[in-house]
């Protein structure tokens, strides 16, 4: 009688398992966007400080920044990014805000976003 009552509270029950599975698809995806935000940021900073030691002056634009980075063949994907604005600070330092594109780490009915800001200064 004991072994019954332990596998009728031990056993998870089929919504349980699809509620424990679901989530760690979510988790998964989850870690997943913040690893592909994480390289796409790590990239936008070193194309801006290359940017900045060939012209000795910050981007004005994402265009172009993108640019530059197209022409100069640099690990940069303009395409990564959903929206990004550049600012440059009264330090001399440029500041980016941008939200990455992790699209395609979501279900429909769980959007997955990174968006952030990080400050850049000249090497």
């Amino acid at each position: 009688m004991v072994m019954v009552a332990l596998c009728v509270f031990g056993c998870a029950s089929p919504q349980e398992k699809a509620y424990r599975a679901e989530l760690k698809d979510y988790q998964r995806n989850h870690q997943a966007a913040i690893e592909f935000a994480r390289t796409q940021t790590k990239q936008l900073v070193a194309a801006s400080r290359s940017f900045h030691d060939s012209f000795h002056r910050w981007p004005k634009t994402f265009d172009e920044l993108a640019s530059f980075a197209v022409q100069n063949r640099l690990a940069f994907d303009p395409y990564a990014f959903n929206d990004l604005t550049l600012a440059e600070l009264t330090d001399g330092s440029l500041q980016i805000h941008y939200d990455v594109n992790c699209s395609r780490f979501a279900a429909p009915q769980e959007p997955l976003s990174q968006s952030g800001s990080v400050n850049v200064k000249a090497n």
